[in-house]
């Protein structure tokens, strides 16, 4: 289609560009939107995994180290040994658990790489109908 059989004038063919641009920049910023939106509750559901680790760690851990604790001591350990051990595992646990939680919170699984995608296409369809 040439510009001679479309009779429209560059003054509303430019205007219907601009328009086109404009709702393509509008949507880019609904799903922008929507992505955030996605990526906060993934970081919300990180959030509440290491509130809940350390909740409910508290009494899960207190009785299985005791009874880690007991067992080593029945094994032959000494008291204090026996403890630390069951306090060291205790910790690996503990700190499994919030690495897992942690790593729902990284920068990249935050960043909203569809939209990103999308606006880096949509430059190029730009840049190509403006060459």
């Amino acid at each position: 289609m040439s510009l001679e059989s479309d009779g429209r004038t560059i003054a509303a063919l430019f205007s219907d560009a601009l328009n086109q641009f404009t709702a393509l920049i509008r949507n880019e910023v609904r799903l922008a939107k929507a992505e955030l939106a996605n990526n906060v509750t993934s970081a919300a559901v990180g959030i509440g995994m290491l509130a809940g680790a350390g909740f409910i760690s508290i009494a899960g851990f207190v009785l299985l180290l005791l009874a880690l604790s007991t067992w080593l001591i029945d094994l032959g350990l000494s008291d204090p040994v026996a403890h630390l051990v069951a306090a060291i595992v205790g910790l690996a646990i503990s700190g499994l658990v919030a690495w897992l939680g942690m790593k729902r919170l990284r920068p990249e699984e935050l960043t909203p790489n569809r939209t990103i995608e999308q606006l880096q296409r949509d430059a190029t369809a730009v840049r190509e109908q403006v060459s």
